[in-house]
């Protein structure tokens, strides 16, 4: 089988957070007791038996455990989640196996835990080494605590160890910024995500914004924030590989590559997306709905179908988020389209500006350097 053809990543989410941060729009909340926490993890085995097996699965199919925070279950419901992987076939020999970690809540008891229930990488939500930033966001922990806890990780024995940090935070400078990253890549990570701050409508960060109780940086600093992060991890052996993701040579994210790759992954949990290659699953963000629904016999969300154009479309741009960019033979092989006769002329722009490459030998087409900064107007070009 062709790997478009079988499940390559699975994906547990777990929605419980000591405290929500101002910035975030995910299905994550604070507030849930254990006994929640045990009802929700019930839940999630029995839609893992009950869709488990819904299309063939690779043996080295990756494992994601991500939030929320993950790393706030009680080990008890950890080890039964992982039980119902291997039960089900989901766990075999996975390429990776992450769980996310907010640097409050680790210890180096429960990351030993982590590494004997089989998680092999680990990625901690540090999003800045400064403390003002940090409490600008509402963030539970502070910077020494996130570096405490990259030691343990390391002493523990994750030899693939990422984080991730937001640039543009209130309060933030280049100064700052360059100090978050000089201190994490002087600690041997070899992953880094980085993100610009996105403000969501609705959150408590939009509101503290448009009352004026807070400033973030102005679009020329935010600019110079992401040139410097551009320039300094390459200069540090961190080659850039997808718009947002660095990494050393190997140590890429095998997991989010499913996604980038438009390969097929199944996702359990409240609010959790799967996606088949024909269509999409998304389940219920209410963590009671998802609990009632799946003790009815099936976890109640949105099926979402997509047509071929639509199809092909998301694999083109969520391919060229990846530095690899697209195979055009894959493409053709997968989508009966050559994507150069289809698009072709509306390329023709960007490739003459050096945005995007395509190398005719190889058969690829991939984002430059400099396209990755305006890839949201290439990929208007297969969204009609």
């Amino acid at each position: 089988m062709q790997k478009w053809e079988q499940i390559q990543g699975v994906y547990l989410h777990t929605p419980f957070c000591l405290q929500k941060c101002l910035y975030c729009d995910f299905a994550s909340y604070a507030g849930f007791s254990e006994a929640d926490m045990a009802a929700y993890t019930k839940a999630m085995c029995c839609e893992i038996e009950q869709r488990g097996q819904s299309l063939p699965v690779a043996a080295d199919a990756t494992v994601y455990f991500g939030g929320g925070t993950p790393s706030l279950l009680p080990e008890k419901l950890l080890t039964a989640l992982v039980d119902a992987l291997h039960k089900n076939g989901l766990w075999r020999q996975p390429t990776e196996a992450t769980i996310e970690v907010n640097p409050g809540t680790a210890d180096k008891q429960k990351l030993h835990f982590f590494k004997e229930l089989g998680f092999d990488r680990i990625s901690f939500g540090v999003q800045s080494l400064n403390d003002n930033e940090l409490r600008a966001v509402g963030r539970i922990h502070t910077a020494s605590e996130a570096l405490e806890a990259l030691a343990m990780a390391q002493d523990v024995g994750f030899e693939r160890i990422s984080a991730d940090l937001i640039y543009g935070l209130p309060g933030q400078n280049l100064a700052t910024l360059q100090q978050s990253l000089k201190i994490l890549t002087g600690a041997g990570l070899q992953h880094l995500s980085v993100y610009g701050l996105t403000v969501e409508e609705g959150t408590p960060l939009a509101h503290l914004l448009d009352e004026g109780k807070i400033v973030l940086p102005d679009e020329d600093m935010q600019l110079a924030m992401y040139e410097l992060v551009q320039e300094y991890l390459p200069s540090q052996g961190l080659k850039r590989y997808e718009i947002s993701n660095y990494a050393m040579a190997g140590q890429e994210s095998r997991h989010n590559l499913v996604y980038w790759h438009y390969l097929p992954y199944l996702s359990f949990g409240s609010a959790a997306c799967s996606f088949n290659g024909q269509q999409r699953f998304t389940a219920v963000p209410n963590v009671a709905e998802y609990i009632k629904s799946v003790g009815s016999g099936v976890a109640a969300g949105v099926v979402e179908r997509l047509d071929a154009e639509t199809q092909l479309a998301e694999y083109l741009f969520m391919g060229l988020r990846s530095f690899e960019g697209i195979d055009l033979r894959e493409a053709e092989q997968r989508f009966k389209c050559d994507v150069m006769l289809k698009f072709g002329a509306e390329l023709a722009r960007f490739i003459k500006e050096k945005l995007v490459a395509l190398d005719t030998d190889k058969k690829r087409l991939r984002l430059t350097e400099q396209g990755m900064r305006f890839s949201n107007e290439v990929f208007e070009i297969f969204v009609k």
